[in-house]
């Protein structure tokens, strides 16, 4: 992790001391990085730029926040800041980033691209966005979806892209997931976008993911999109963007050479449409996890030790891993657990338990056990890096938690004029927290009585 560093014996996290803050506010913490999110964003565009010049790439590169990944007003706000539009991917989603576009002027101008499923509420939202004048696209996912849209009246033809659903997208099973338009149905999209004049198509999009990057696949993708881009572009003149969603590929354990990726890709992207003798697209993407993976980190204290196996100790945090890092338990999503303090102690195997009483609530590393600082009477802490993208978004922030274990204090940082600034969002939840959330009142429970 290029932001961890171990400097004196002491555990730094893009140059901040994390036993210093725990001292300072205690455990538990999310710690947010907002110079994160902009160093991420800036480095990706870095690379892009270089490429796109080197290889002599007749467009742009554009940069879209993915705001799923975060949902934290301070996170999209800062996102979207520093990329070159928005990405949404619900009704709710888009009445969010819609809000802050058009209410803060350092975002303002900038283009929106819907995708997801559509319900008629998200549809209406777009329409009249558009009517309103926010710059806006609307990424068609099906043929029912294209033809509601055909159905309403615009001030402007409203921009469109179309997803297509491509066979064995690698990150997942070798088959078709349920997003966008099939083989067949684009030959019927194409025909119905015919002789109209409300609708213009400007967007290919496919998703490719970017965890556990697999180049071959990636890159058998980037050949199949570039042929439908091909063959749509020879009937749409319209269409000068292509959007393969993530991709940019992401690890808890190496340093990855991004100008050589970007390097590459334009490169690919330049020789197919060169090969074609068509006009090279922009291209586009949506990193939610490149762009706010690394920007939190979570800090815990061990409050107890149990030796109920001869083969290692468990060490019990202040924390819920369950509710931490549920993308590990649902998915297998590889998180990186490293201690703070104590580094000088000797190294033993140890087992990582959440405070609940959920016997599934562990975590145990790849080779069954954790190599953590023996204890002996001190205090020890434990970071959880890479937190920023969907954890909290899977674990309902500020909601009723398993066994009513309470939300981290959440510490914003920055820096302004060269220095950095702490803001501690929200406190460590209380008691009555969790009273107001449960209901937990004589005149709510009143009514039930029997």
């Amino acid at each position: 992790m290029s932001y961890l560093e171990i400097k004196n014996q002491k555990t730094y996290y893009n140059d901040v001391d994390l036993e210093k803050l725990i001292k300072k506010e205690q455990t538990p913490i999310k710690l947010v990085f907002l110079d994160i999110i902009e160093n991420q964003i800036k480095k990706l565009k870095k690379s892009f730029s270089k490429a796109i010049t080197k290889n002599k790439y007749k467009n742009s590169f554009v940069y879209l926040n993915a705001s799923k990944a975060n949902y934290a007003s301070e996170i999209v706000f800062t996102a979207t800041k520093f990329s070159d539009g928005a990405e949404t991917s619900s009704y709710f989603d888009l009445e969010m980033t819609s809000h802050l576009i058009n209410n803060f002027k350092k975002l303002s101008g900038k283009t929106i691209f819907c995708n997801g499923f559509k319900p008629q509420n998200y549809c209406d939202k777009i329409v009249d966005l558009h009517n309103h004048n926010t710059k806006i696209v609307d990424i068609i996912d099906s043929l029912s979806e294209l033809d509601y849209l055909l159905s309403k009246n615009y001030n402007s033809p409203l921009e469109i892209g179309v997803r297509v659903n491509l066979e064995g997208l690698y990150g997942q099973h070798n088959d078709h997931d349920r997003f966008g338009i099939s083989k067949n149905e684009l030959k019927i999209f194409q025909q119905k976008l015919k002789n109209q004049n409300k609708l213009v198509l400007t967007t290919l999009h496919f998703h490719q993911r970017g965890m556990t990057f697999d180049e071959q696949k990636f890159y058998e993708n980037i050949e199949k999109i570039s042929k439908n881009y091909v063959e749509l572009k020879k009937e749409f003149k319209s269409l000068k963007n292509l959007d393969i969603g993530g991709g940019a590929p992401w690890s808890y354990d190496d340093e990855i050479d991004y100008d050589s990726w970007a390097d590459k890709l334009i490169k690919t992207f330049k020789d197919i449409f060169s090969k074609n003798k068509i006009d090279e697209p922009n291209i586009l993407m949506e990193n939610g996890k490149y762009t706010t993976k690394d920007c939190m980190i979570n800090l815990y204290s061990v409050v107890g030790v149990k030796k109920t196996d001869p083969k290692f100790l468990w060490y019990i945090l202040d924390t819920s891993l369950m509710l931490a890092i549920p993308e590990y338990f649902m998915c297998g999503e590889p998180m990186k657990i490293v201690p703070i303090n104590n580094l000088n102690s000797k190294m033993i195997k140890t087992r990582l338990a959440g405070i609940t009483c959920d016997c599934d609530d562990v975590f145990c590393g790849e080779k069954g056990y954790m190599l953590m600082p023996e204890i002996l009477d001190k205090k020890q802490y434990v970071a959880i890096l890479g937190t920023g993208s969907y954890q909290e978004s899977l674990t309902s922030h500020k909601a009723i938690r398993h066994c009513l274990v309470p939300s981290e204090k959440r510490i914003i940082t920055f820096l302004k004029n060269g220095k950095r600034h702490f803001v501690v969002s929200e406190e460590f939840d209380t008691p009555e927290d969790m009273f107001k959330l449960l209901r937990l009142n004589k005149t709510y429970l009143k009514q039930f009585e029997i």
